[in-house]
């Protein structure tokens, strides 16, 4: 996982950084992304990498997400809040059944970074876009 994160971070954003020596601020990462916004090789990467975490978040390895490894997910990470967790797994959750899988939430994932829509369901995947 953290190979294809390197692979990642080399290939997509620091190639397309406008200079090799800048600091990686959130204006050079948003810059970097929308250079290569329209690379189906970056949605794919992105897909791949979300695929890994998933599989990581299903501590129960039934095949799902449930409710309680969502949250427990951010936990892991240092989220200092993690209250949006409930609203943005029932949002995912299309068919209310309480178990995402890893293709819905990989999908989710891949919308919440790509979609310009701004009502889009996926919106609370990292918490309430500011």
């Amino acid at each position: 996982m953290a190979f294809k994160l390197f692979q990642m971070w080399l290939k997509y954003i620091c190639s397309a950084q406008p200079n090799e020596n800048a600091v990686l601020t959130e204006a050079v990462l948003v810059y970097c992304f929308k250079k290569q916004w329209n690379d189906p090789k970056l949605k794919a990467s992105v897909e791949d990498i979300w695929r890994g975490f998933l599989d990581a978040m299903d501590t129960n390895e039934e095949g799902y997400i449930q409710r309680e490894e969502f949250r427990r997910f951010f936990d892991d990470i240092g989220l200092p809040n993690t209250s949006f967790a409930e609203q943005a797994f029932n949002r995912i959750d299309s068919n209310h059944d309480g178990k995402l899988s890893v293709t819905v939430l990989t999908h989710a994932y891949v919308e919440f970074m790509f979609s310009e829509d701004e009502d889009s369901p996926y919106n609370l995947c990292w918490g309430p876009l500011i």
